[in-house]
């Protein structure tokens, strides 16, 4: 798979603290975890898998505030560590946060990164 980013992420040293949820066609999904992170994008673990181009949207509760971003799906994959069973699959999903808001990804990133 070619790497489209344009930007450099942050690896989180430790997953963030709050709730992380993936909402997939009114179905909401918890994050397992998150593997990277920009004002532009993240990289996530869900027990699903989507569709590219699927819209998507992020909620992330914590008590510092809340905080909602929309984004695009650009590429799935299958975990395939030992962390993913058959009874349990786990999926890798890469997503776009959406470039009409701004200003909601850049407070996002930042409740996820501080």
């Amino acid at each position: 798979m070619k790497e489209m980013r344009r930007t450099q992420r942050a690896v989180p040293a430790e997953q963030p603290g709050g709730k992380l949820v993936l909402s997939v066609k009114e179905q909401d999904f918890d994050v397992k975890s998150v593997h990277d992170i920009s004002p532009f994008g993240i990289g996530v673990c869900i027990e699903r898998d989507v569709v590219k181009d699927e819209g998507v949207r992020l909620s992330y509760q914590t008590e510092a505030g809340d905080c909602q971003v929309y984004g695009v799906v650009v590429w799935s994959a299958p975990v395939k560590s030992g962390d993913a069973t058959p009874a349990m699959p786990l999926f890798h999903i890469g997503i776009c946060l959406s470039p009409e808001n701004v200003k909601n990804n850049l407070d996002f990133y930042r409740l996820m990164v501080d």
